[in-house]
């Protein structure tokens, strides 16, 4: 049975649609796409006039609806205000049933869900604009902007249509035509652009001819085209040759595409790009050739200079580029600006020549017609702070803060998160303390003379210094910073708990900061999660983090339960293998976490769920292969749903688990198992580390991690060779600590010389690696168990030659070992020992 209001609410549509069709009129609903005709329904008259200033739309959904409405309102006729259940409002019908399909596709569009509904609304549209001449010029027009604004490209197709039509008087809106360029250059079809932007051309001269007083191409199609051209650039794509023609438009073969890629050697796709628009530019090329209403304005010139600065590099500046870009500019009597002077800047910085940097900056703040903006002031800091001019900078900050304050505190604040966030990348972390205290934090003696009210500091702000201090290790200002986040009344958010979390403290204080964090109602997202859980882990109190772990698969459901999130629970879970908590067992319900009172948390509900029945009561390494066992059989709990596969570093976390990060007893049998289980079962990837955490489990066992090697684990090394050999010399030293566990430095010297028949050169890693082994086995040995290691020692000089002697460009950059002499030793080998 069909509900009595649903029966009515048809009844009145057909009704309705009854009526209209003796008018030959249709209604269109447009929330949704109808799928037939009966269905469309009137539509309430939410298009009345607007006298405000005009305004962007918030997103790109919303940005077509908005054209949809106005090919609504060029299509659709107002009908009678009705007394129904539409509250008196006015209705807009149709007089054709092919405008009612057009916006009802169009909408289709909009509200597409998926692939399928757009590619259902696309082959709509294309069939009821297969001839757009039924439709005024205004609605194709606003058709091809919203295909075009959605990503189709059937918005090309439409503007090629339009433009191919039988009489054409004028060209197509510039709004319609650099939408679709603009997309073009989005999906980096630079000949598509050139096509269109050429047709374009064709069809102004033709239009010209018939009537001199119709202006060209407008100048940003141009533009969009130029952009596409440096974007490919700044990507690094390979270059596409140029239409053949080309040289023959050109006056001078200076910059000619034809002769460049046979005549200049060594020169990159990037460049090539960008004299291809550096050519485009000079005199009256891109006028001529499409038909542009104008000559390059001062954006085309910037926006060639932004490109410069983006593939500048050391040893590269590209000045030869950027000089005759400053000399055709001249010629053609356009003057620089601020933002032609932040590009070459940049351009300066990044090809590190910060003399020239310097140099430029000075120049924009002498002149008296440019001002320094907050790009300029960005760009200056580090270079001012190299050159010893604290100072100047701190004038231009405060100069651009007197000048903004009150009336564009947005601006403020935006510019200085950049500025600190410049400051601390470049290791400045206390000069963005001073600049943040003084800006922010301090009231200035002279409050008078700012022009209205001070900008208060924003959760980004206080983030940007607290990821400072996450850099350098400062725990203690990291946390009075915290506190004056907190009396301030700044909100907190994830990053804010992520940073806090990654200096070392106790367990007691990690709660003590999650009572605070909760306190303030700060929402948790799952990388604030596992930074607690790793702190935890790091803290050695790993049943809080089992317990934190619970806690983020109810807070941030789906959000939480990939691989990533497991991985740090089997983080934290190994840590706790190692010292004197290897035969600890977990007291989930006892820990920090859970009895810190949350009272937004259920607790019984945390504590019911199945995940605390499997683990709690175990020590952390039966816990770690527990869970190994619930991730790779696909069990849920209540709380955690449904868990990952494990990945190759879930099995290496677990590896390390098992040889308590080097330090445990030979554990080689579970190792071995473990292994063949991931390769066999897991279907994981030996990756080095992985392989590098097996060979560890086997203590000072080296005969047993010698035959594993030959057996299973070099093989496996060995097929994943690739970038530089990285996975085979992490599993060698991982041999490597076996070695100096076994404190057998005669076995490391002959992995050495294999290392280097394999054609992986031994490294100051490798013996760092053995070394590590060796002060694991050293541990508790008094003098006379040292005894006897005479002959060991001497072993050892001669892997240290072995791992050295090869390396000197690495050692040439070390600055712990610029003092040290270069040994060259000529070894004579009696017998080449090999372990495949």
């Amino acid at each position: 049975m069909i509900p009595t209001t649903m029966m009515m609410r048809l009844l009145l549509i057909l009704q309705m649609a009854a009526v209209i069709n003796s008018f030959s009129t249709v209604v269109i609903n447009k929330k949704h796409g109808a799928s037939s005709l009966l269905q469309l329904h009137a539509r309430n008259n939410n298009q009345r006039k607007n006298n405000t200033p005009r305004r962007s739309p918030p997103n790109r959904r919303m940005s077509i609806k908005w054209v949809i409405q106005g090919i609504e309102k060029v299509l659709a006729e107002e009908c009678e205000p009705s007394s129904s259940n539409h509250g008196g409002k006015p209705k807009y019908s149709y007089k054709r049933r092919i405008d009612a399909s057009l916006v009802d596709a169009l909408y289709l569009m909009a509200n597409a869900n998926s692939q399928k509904d757009v590619l259902d609304a696309e082959k709509r549209i294309k069939v009821l604009l297969k001839n757009p001449s039924e439709f005024p010029v205004e609605v194709t027009e606003r058709a091809i902007r919203a295909t075009s604004v959605a990503g189709l490209s059937l918005s090309v197709h439409l503007l090629k249509l339009l433009l191919r039509g039988d009489n054409v008087t004028a060209l197509p809106s510039s709004i319609a035509y650099i939408s679709v360029l603009s997309f073009l250059r989005k999906i980096g079809r630079i000949d598509r652009l050139e096509d269109t932007l050429a047709e374009l051309a064709s069809v102004s001269r033709r239009i010209q001819i018939k009537n001199p007083s119709q202006s060209g191409v407008d100048i940003v199609a141009f533009n969009t085209y130029l952009g596409a051209i440096f974007d490919a650039a700044a990507a690094g794509r390979p270059f596409l040759s140029s239409c053949d023609n080309e040289s023959e438009m050109l006056d001078s073969n200076l910059f000619n595409f034809t002769n460049f890629n046979n005549t200049l050697d060594g020169t990159t796709s990037s460049e090539k790009y960008l004299y291809k628009g550096l050519n485009l530019l000079r005199g009256d090329a891109a006028r001529k050739k499409f038909a542009l209403e104008g000559d390059p304005d001062i954006y085309s010139f910037n926006s060639l200079l932004t490109a410069v600065a983006k593939c500048a590099k050391p040893g590269r500046n590209l000045l030869s580029i950027t000089d005759s870009c400053l000399l055709t500019m001249k010629k053609q009597g356009i003057e620089c600006d601020t933002l032609t002077y932040n590009a070459r800047i940049q351009a300066a910085i990044a090809a590190n020549e910060e003399d020239r940097a310097i140099q430029l900056i000075d120049e924009l703040l002498r002149s008296p017609k440019l001002d320094a903006d907050r790009y300029t002031i960005n760009l200056a800091l580090v270079p001012f702070v190299n050159s010893g001019r604290k100072g100047q900078m701190l004038t231009l900050m405060r100069d651009f803060y007197e000048t903004n304050a009150g009336k564009n505190n947005r601006i403020i604040l935006s510019a200085f998160e950049a500025f600190l966030n410049t400051l601390v990348k470049n290791d400045e972390v206390e000069l963005a303390r001073d600049v943040f205290d003084a800006f922010f934090l301090s009231i200035p003696k002279d409050r008078m003379q700012l022009t209205g009210i001070r900008p208060n500091p924003t959760t980004k702000h206080f983030n940007i210094m607290l990821g400072g201090y996450s850099r350098t290790g400062e725990a203690l200002k990291a946390f009075e910073l915290f506190d004056t986040m907190l009396d301030i009344g700044v909100a907190l958010d994830g990053f804010t708990v992520t940073s806090l979390m990654t200096h070392p403290i106790s367990p007691e204080k990690i709660t003590s900061l999650l009572v605070q964090v909760e306190t303030e109602r700060a929402m948790l997202n799952p990388a604030a999660y596992r930074s607690i859980i790793g702190a935890y882990g790091d803290a050695g109190d790993a049943a809080s983090a089992c317990w934190m772990f619970l806690e983020m698969g109810r807070a941030c459901q789906k959000r939480g339960r990939g691989a990533e999130s497991w991985n740090v629970l089997l983080g934290a879970l190994a840590r706790g293998c190692t010292g004197d908590k290897v035969s600890t067992a977990l007291d989930i319900y006892g820990s920090f976490a859970a009895k810190r009172g949350n009272e937004d948390l259920d607790v019984e509900e945390l504590a019911s769920d199945e995940f605390i029945s499997l683990v709690d009561g175990m020590t952390c390494l039966d816990a770690s292969f527990t869970i190994l066992d619930m991730m790779r059989s696909g069990n849920q709990t209540s709380l955690l749903m449904q868990s990952p596969k494990p990945n190759s570093q879930g099995y290496c976390l677990l590896a390390s688990a098992l040889s308590g990060f080097g330090t445990s007893a030979s554990q080689a049998d579970r190792a071995l198992t473990l292994f063949r289980d991931a390769m066999n079962q897991g279907g994981v990837t030996p990756d080095g580390r992985f392989l590098n955490a097996i060979l560890r489990c086997f203590g000072d066992d080296i005969e047993a991690a010698l035959a594993v090697w030959k057996t299973d684990v070099g093989p496996a090394a060995a097929s994943q060779q690739g970038n530089g050999n990285i996975n085979l010399q992490q599993a060698y030293n991982g041999l490597m600590h076996v070695c100096g566990r076994a404190l057998r430095p005669d076995i490391a010297t002959r992995i050495a010389y294999a290392m280097n028949k394999a054609g992986v050169e031994p490294t100051e890693v490798s013996l760092n690696c053995y070394m590590s082994g060796k002060r694991v086995a050293m541990e508790g040995k008094t003098g006379n168990n040292k005894k006897g290691l005479g002959l060991t020692n001497q072993y050892e000089n001669l892997l240290s030659v072995e791992c050295t002697k090869y390396n000197t460009r690495k050692w040439d950059k070390s600055k712990r070992r610029a003092g040290d002499k270069k040994i060259t030793v000529t070894i004579s080998r009696v017998k080449l020992f090999s372990l495949g």
